[in-house]
């Protein structure tokens, strides 16, 4: 699927295209874990800070974001793994990720896009002593804004999911595809789903207050807890009467525990519902969102056909394009957002304050922090791919024929997501810049990219086709966007200087080589241990030896690349040995 014009968000099926899954969330600097005020930045703006610095600045806050990163993450991977073992990869999870796609695209299109383009930075501008009464105005001018017009999309939605439905598969086939069986489960799932938009909605302008706080403990925990009540949802009620219809009521349940969960985190700063809707602040959040809303419609368009094409190419395609998304968001949620996330309000400190030299100095601080993380996540999970499917998905009503499936599109996502990693940092930073329409016109771009490889290839490739033009999407977009940055700071200066690309080109260097390195020893050791570890008759023991064959190898390669990055002296990864030394008081 197209690529996504911001970066993954938090309801689990975003427009990542080809049904890819994540739930990252927002920027700010990071707070003590267990913190109700605001903290003091940890990024000092000073341009004269040190370069070691500015890395142990940007591993703690990224370190912060992890923590509810790696939590949700892992609740949605065993979300996945629940529906995956509940409810095989046919028509029925076709059905429920079809009904999950349309209530994702509403979202995005009505208020998730402008969460972190938008939101966060203007209601930034609001946190202070004197100007908090203003900022609860106007997030509540937002609730009842949003309340208002998404409450109505969403009526008129469930009266006509027939057609939404038509629109989402018809290219596919529809029932000639599937089925009119099918057909109508997805009509009755989108009628089940959609209430959650409202609720994502209010959850939303909720959680852009508390990162515009620098408040990150809640919003990280509320997306836990909508994992948790899907997963809690599906297992329950999956083999009822109800069935897959189990999972639209988890997420119902689930965007309503993300407002309630976060409502204590803004117990001093609680919103006062009001009808200025014309409030200043409102209208440059309505023109900062306005590139973002146009990107988003192509991105929009783009999975529609993208879903339809996946309906009609094969059996297995949605789910095994979504569960192998889940795989890949683990790396790409996990390090690129995290870290994106922490150099933003730096970022858009540095910019704001006219310090050019400061804000590329953070960027390329971030850009080297995600090269040392994201390409060894990258190369290992390509090694370990196979006993990495057969350990998360191959297991109840996933069959061997669909684990298959979910391999392929989990190898031929990899190269995007790698990409996609440095491009979320390269988003973020035009972000800072108040520029949101040159992602999104490079986002267009790149939807025509995936267009021409989507209808070229799935023809004669079915869904490894659909698969590859997402991640030649991927690339083009991040190419293009590098392009265009070096634009804005030609050679020479003193601002790329402080860039220092030869650096950065060094890191990227020396951790592909160490990645490699660390790739062949893992991977040996896994065929090892999958040839040599005896095979029980089922039960406990195969699910062991499943997990002995992806963790000793997994963990083993991280010691051989951390020990090889320290051996040559990167400092990225002496920035994260000092944050964990310091977590354990050494």
């Amino acid at each position: 699927m197209p690529y996504p014009t911001v970066p993954p968000h938090w309801p689990d099926e975003t427009v990542r295209f080809s049904g890819r899954s994540g739930d990252t969330d927002p920027f700010e600097l990071a707070p003590p874990l267990d913190s109700d005020q605001p903290s003091t930045p940890i990024i000092n703006a000073a341009p004269a800070e040190s370069e070691s610095h500015g890395s142990r600045g940007i591993a703690f806050a990224a370190a912060i974001l992890m923590i509810g990163n790696i939590l949700s993450r892992v609740l949605g991977l065993v979300r996945e793994q629940t529906a995956s073992y509940m409810f095989g990869a046919g028509d029925q999870m076709a059905a429920f990720i079809i009904a999950d796609n349309v209530h994702t695209m509403l979202f995005d299109l009505v208020i998730s896009g402008m969460m972190q383009a938008a939101l966060i930075p203007v209601l930034s501008e609001y946190v202070g002593e004197h100007t908090r009464h203003e900022l609860r105005r106007i997030t509540g001018a937002l609730l009842v804004l949003s309340v208002t017009a998404v409450g109505g999309v969403v009526a008129l939605l469930m009266i006509f999911a027939p057609a939404a439905v038509k629109v989402m598969t018809a290219l596919g086939g529809g029932e000639a595809a599937r089925g009119i069986a099918t057909v109508d489960l997805t009509i009755e799932l989108v009628r089940w789903i959609l209430p959650a938009v409202l609720l994502l909605a209010i959850s939303t302008i909720l959680m852009s207050t508390l990162f515009a706080l620098q408040r990150f403990t809640l919003p990280s925990l509320s997306l836990s807890m909508r994992n948790v009540a899907i997963i809690f949802s599906a297992l329950t009620l999956g083999r009822t009467a109800l069935g897959v219809r189990s999972m639209a009521i988890g997420i119902v349940l689930g965007a309503l525990l993300l407002v309630v969960v976060q409502l204590p985190g803004l117990r001093d700063t609680m919103p006062i519902p009001n009808f200025h809707i014309n409030h200043p602040a409102i209208r440059r959040i309505g023109l900062l969102y306005l590139p973002i809303f146009i990107g988003l419609m192509a991105n929009t368009f783009a999975l529609i056909v993208d879903r339809n094409l996946a309906w009609g190419a094969g059996e297995y395609a949605p789910a095994a394009m979504r569960y192998a998304t889940t795989l890949n968001q683990m790396v790409l949620g996990l390090v690129a957002a995290a870290i994106s996330l922490a150099s933003l309000p730096a970022l858009s400190r540095h910019f704001s304050a006219g310090d050019d030299e400061a804000y590329w100095g953070t960027l390329a601080n971030g850009l080297r922090m995600i090269t040392v993380l994201v390409i060894p996540a990258t190369l290992g999970l390509a090694v370990l791919s196979w006993p990495t499917v057969q350990l998360m998905f191959m297991h109840g009503e996933t069959s061997h024929d669909a684990a298959v499936q979910i391999l392929i599109a989990l190898l031929i996502y990899l190269p995007g997501t790698l990409f996609a990693a440095f491009d979320q940092a390269l988003i973020f930073a035009y972000y800072a810049r108040k520029n949101t329409m040159t992602p999104q016109i490079v986002g267009v771009v790149a939807v025509g990219v995936y267009f021409f490889f989507a209808l070229t290839l799935v023809g004669r490739f079915s869904m490894a086709g659909l698969v590859a033009a997402n991640s030649a999407q991927f690339i083009f977009h991040a190419i293009l966007m590098i392009v265009l940055l070096r634009r804005i700071f030609p050679y020479g200066t003193p601002a790329a200087r402080r860039f220092d690309t030869p650096r950065l080109i060094r890191t990227i260097r020396t951790s592909t080589i160490v990645a490699l390195g660390m790739a062949i020893v893992a991977g040996a050791l896994a065929w090892l241990l999958a040839h040599r570890l005896p095979e029980p008759s089922g039960g406990a023991g195969t699910l062991l030896r499943e997990v002995v064959i992806v963790v000793i190898p997994a963990g083993i390669g991280a010691i051989i690349y951390a020990a090889g990055l320290l051996a040559f002296d990167v400092p990225e990864m002496r920035a994260i040995q000092h944050r964990v030394l310091a977590r354990f008081g050494r």
